[in-house]
């Protein structure tokens, strides 16, 4: 929605920006207001700030102010109502956007100061602890938020701006150039790391080169190709939500009685910003003593509001923007934690055609490098190793049971025939049942002796009045095939109802919309937003599963309906809440099938 504001603000300066008359320019600023009514439910506290990333304020401040013609003067006052002068503003300010009354109350919030009257103790080993596992982690957007834990900047700088570099004799600090919210100042100065400087630079430099991270990167510059400003609102836009869902998970949710770190008063949860505050705190208990008002300049200085080479006393009031971050405070000390250790790596000499498929195997798996492919290929064969070892060892447990089956089936002959010979001996009965008694038992021993031999000493007890036994055939189940989906035409995929089948269809179903609006649409009115519905409708596959996947590709779901203007205004983060709303879906859906599906997936004789 800001984009659109944004470009109404556009409109609104360009219909303007040559007017000398209040009657040419109010009927431009009623049409602006109206917009802003019908289309927008901004509250008054976010209108002023949406207006001003907008570049609202700052373009009519540029315009040439004429008294009477485009501007008209405003009185200022001091905090007890006296005025202190007068200002010349242009009449587009005066008529449109906050209002004077809007400002007062926006100005009234307390915020900040009830913020610092119920601060927050952090644990410094407990938020180190889960910072140094979100620095270690393989998932980029982990990493990311170890990242601003461990240096307190922002989201933005972190994916896109910041360069660190080590700072000569100091093992736990960097130079820090790409601070945002400068307007075209470009500060570079030190700034503390909770974790070794040399490690979070090489976290730094691998979430970099993540594929995904150039990709976003590469979109919001296209979409933006000289607004730096608009680039860095768009990166915290399409990624604030992923980011903070890792926030929440590692430090502290709504509802929970312990979180790790604790949440700052007036909120429920935590959130990126609430890292930049809790570094702040312990950066500062950590690196500087001293006096509250040095403690305070230190803190300035890490979260770039006091940076100037040469500051002034005036530049002090700056200090009032670091207050509303030290509201956490430490009753503990801050240690120093080591980078965890690196395996060290050997030479390995392979032969030409083998480099080349360790390649393509990295390429395949998205890996980051070939120390990781061959660590993959030696966990396959591992795996592979332990699967056969288990089919040897139910063979010969399989070789065990028929052996007892054997056993017990002589017994039953024997029993048989000494039963036959009973029946045609001479009638002895006194003598005869003594010896089948003693016969009996000790045939039960023996056959108790031979299976505690074959079940290796499990004790069976003799059962009463059992004259035979009866054998129980073992079936083991053979070993499934994995099957590579991937691999599969699209005839093979969709003619299976395998669930890993499902999954595939569902996966090639995202490809082709994606590759539809990049490739074959024109404009927005033939754009397929991806949907649940979509995916439901091109993959045939049930909604929960198709539900279940869009969670856990919920990223490049976002991603891809937000660089056609395609999400959800009011929740852009939510994509359950996305809708292809006045489209022809079954004819666009038709069109994808046909074009990069080989027909095999949306059939129109259903949905007709």
């Amino acid at each position: 929605m800001s984009k659109a504001v944004q470009e109404q603000v556009e409109k609104l300066f360009e219909a303007v920006k040559d007017l000398h008359s209040l009657e040419e320019i109010k009927p431009h600023c009623e049409q602006f207001n109206e917009w802003l009514n019908t289309n927008t439910s901004y509250s008054i506290k976010s209108l002023g700030t949406v207006l001003s990333r907008a570049g609202f304020y700052k373009k009519f401040k540029s315009l040439p102010l004429e008294q009477g013609k485009n501007a008209d003067s405003e009185p200022k006052h001091d905090a007890q109502g006296n005025v202190t002068g007068y200002e010349l503003k242009h009449y587009v300010l005066l008529l449109c956007g906050l209002d004077k009354s809007h400002w007062e109350e926006r100005n009234k919030s307390t915020r900040v100061s009830d913020r610092l009257e119920n601060g927050q103790e952090i644990s410094p080993d407990e938020y180190l602890e889960v910072t140094g596992k979100l620095l270690e982690s393989q998932d980029l957007h982990e990493v990311a938020v170890g990242l601003i834990a461990a240096t307190g900047r922002r989201p933005h700088e972190i994916l896109a701006r910041a360069k660190f570099a080590a700072v000569e004799g100091q093992s736990y600090q960097v130079m820090f150039t790409g601070q945002g919210k400068k307007r075209g100042d470009k500060p570079v100065f030190p700034i503390a790391t909770l974790y070794p400087a040399s490690y979070v630079i090489e976290r730094l430099n691998w979430l970099r080169k993540e594929p995904t991270t150039k990709a976003l990167l590469k979109e919001v510059a296209n979409e933006n190709p000289t607004d730096i400003s608009a680039q860095n609102r768009a990166i915290d836009s399409r990624r604030n939500g992923s980011l903070n869902r890792v926030v929440r998970s590692y430090f502290g949710d709504k509802g929970d009685k312990a979180p790790i770190l604790n949440f700052r008063h007036g909120e429920e949860q935590d959130n990126n910003k609430a890292l930049r505050a809790a570094y702040l705190a312990l950066a500062t208990e950590r690196d500087c003593s001293g006096a509250i008002g040095s403690k305070m300049l230190y803190a300035a200085r890490l979260a770039g509001h006091f940076v100037k080479d040469a500051p002034t006393d005036r530049d002090l009031q700056n200090l009032v923007t670091t207050l509303g971050y030290v509201d956490y405070y430490l009753t503990k000390p801050v240690g120093f934690p080591d980078a965890p250790e690196k395996e060290k790596l050997s030479n390995v000499r392979v032969n030409s055609s083998d480099l080349e498929a360790i390649r393509h195997l990295q390429e395949e798996l998205n890996l980051p490098n070939q120390q990781s492919a061959i660590t993959y290929l030696l966990e396959s064969f591992n795996s592979r190793l332990d699967t056969a070892k288990q089919l040897q060892s139910a063979q010969q447990r399989v070789a065990q049971l028929e052996q007892v089956n054997s056993e017990l089936e002589t017994t039953n002959q024997l029993q048989q025939e000494k039963a036959a010979m009973e029946a045609s001996a001479p009638q002895q009965p006194q003598t005869i049942t003594l010896n089948v008694a003693e016969l009996d038992s000790w045939l039960e021993k023996k056959v108790i002796e031979v299976v505690n031999k074959l079940t290796q000493g499990q004790v069976i007890t003799p059962a009463a009045n059992v004259t035979t036994a009866k054998s129980i055939p073992v079936k083991i189940a053979p070993i499934k095939e994995e099957i590579d989906w991937q691999a599969k035409t699209d005839a093979e995929v969709w003619a299976s109802k395998a669930t890993l089948a499902a999954v595939e269809k569902i996966r090639r179903s995202f490809q082709a919309i994606c590759l539809y609006n990049d490739t074959v649409a024109t404009g927005d009115s033939d754009r397929l937003a991806i949907t649940n519905q979509a995916l439901r409708d091109l993959s045939g596959c049930n909604g929960l599963l198709v539900r279940d996947w869009i969670q856990s590709h919920e990223d490049e779901v976002i991603s891809h309906n937000a660089k056609f203007g395609m999400e959800n205004k009011k929740d852009p983060s939510n994509p359950a809440s996305y809708a292809n709303k006045g489209k022809d879906t079954n004819k666009i859906l038709l069109l994808i099938n046909e074009e990069f599906l080989n027909g095999e997936g949306f059939k129109k004789s259903a949905k007709s």
